[in-house]
């Protein structure tokens, strides 16, 4: 692991609206899960995630231009989030946000019909699930 990436991850910790919850503590009452509104955005406009969003360029872009809305930009990737985590705490975009989690353990966080719409824009399948054809 590259000295930039380790930075990355320690940044990650002081970023506001920024959450990551390593296993275990996926599964233990972190006090996200039906309080999104409330304890991250402070109102109560409808929550879209982006899941698998990458650098999170189109998770900031789209909560600059639709202020209505809140969007949360969801990966694994700590190295890739930070740049759009980076950007939400800097310009001081109030509705973005980002949660650094594994997407099975999604419900852990969010509470039935606490999300408005969930997007899928460019998924990274993994190999040992993508359907094998046969020749």
């Amino acid at each position: 692991m590259t000295k930039r990436k380790l930075q990355r991850f320690e940044e990650l910790k002081g970023f506001e609206r920024t959450f990551q919850y390593p296993f275990p503590l996926v599964h233990t009452d972190h006090g996200l899960r039906g309080n999104w509104k409330e304890k991250v955005f402070q109102n109560n406009r409808p929550i879209v995630l982006e899941v698998g969003c990458g650098r999170g360029e189109y998770t900031v872009e789209l909560a600059r231009n639709y202020p209505e809305l809140n969007f949360i930009g969801i990966d694994i990737k700590g190295a890739r989030i930070w740049r759009g985590a980076k950007t939400i705490n800097e310009e001081h975009i109030l509705n973005g946000a980002f949660l650094r989690v594994h997407v099975e353990w999604l419900k852990e966080f969010f509470a039935p019909g606490e999300v408005k719409e969930i997007w899928v824009t460019f998924p990274t399948l993994n190999p040992s699930s993508q359907e094998k054809t046969v020749a």
